[in-house]
């Protein structure tokens, strides 16, 4: 039988060769097919969103956003900014990976009449990405947590993406109270201009702490420069730190 050579090339420059038959490579790849119930529903899309977040096409746009669409800074934080050696995350805002996804699953489950392909289900939600048809925020870690966690708004001036072109080609199957969380969310900023009667968390305000060091008041510069006696220095143990502090 016919054999294809492919060589994997390696960090230290050498090489592994491996002998594959032709109809292995030949054959399309691998894609499960699932039937979705309403029982299954909830785990099978939490499972297609990890591997869309751990997919090399992914993780592609995410490059994409910070070194071709230049996305460097968090929305709230100026100076928290990839060219200071920081983290920036990207959430998904009105819309979820989950509601995304959701509404993908329920469009293919009509299309194959009740079941979806893995493969087709995170092409086409990567797809809608690489669109621009998805709401993206760009957040340092606290905001992104605070987000989460109900803390702090997002108004629509600070989304890139037109997540309305999603909402319009998929309004079909997208669940009612996804839709009428995202008509909730229209409806509180309608009027509302970027920073216009927006609450904020308090820690981003800026508010120094004193901290208070117990018994600091008996750690006196005599009572140091004792401590620090060059002949001393390996001799020096808990008792007499104890000692110099009464």
């Amino acid at each position: 039988m016919d054999t294809e050579v492919v060589n994997v090339s390696l960090k230290d420059s050498k090489s592994l060769t491996f002998n594959y038959d032709d109809d292995v490579l030949n054959k399309d790849p691998f894609d499960p097919k699932y039937i979705v119930t309403q029982e299954n529903e909830e785990g099978l899309i939490q499972y297609f969103e990890k591997e869309i977040r751990d997919s090399f096409e992914y993780k592609t746009l995410i490059d994409m956003y910070k070194n071709i669409l230049d996305v460097k800074s968090c929305v709230f934080f100026a100076g928290y900014n990839l060219l200071n050696k920081m983290k920036l995350e990207f959430h998904h805002h009105p819309f979820t990976l989950f509601d995304y996804t959701q509404a993908i699953v329920r469009k293919q489950m009509e299309v194959n009449g009740g079941y979806v392909l893995e493969n087709e289900v995170e092409k086409e939600v990567t797809l809608i990405h690489y669109k621009l048809m998805v709401g993206l925020v760009p957040l340092d870690p606290t905001a992104h947590a605070q987000v989460h966690d109900g803390f702090l708004d997002i108004h629509p001036d600070l989304i890139i993406g037109n997540y309305e072109d999603f909402y319009e080609q998929y309004n079909k199957w997208i669940p009612e109270t996804t839709r009428l969380k995202f008509q909730a969310y229209k409806e509180k900023y309608c009027d509302q201009k970027l920073g216009e009667n927006l609450v904020y968390p308090k820690n981003f305000k800026y508010k120094p702490t004193i901290i208070n060091a117990s018994n600091k008041h008996l750690i006196t510069a005599a009572a140091i420069d004792k401590l620090l006696i060059e002949d001393k220095l390996k001799k020096i143990n808990n008792k007499e730190i104890q000692d110099l502090l009464k």
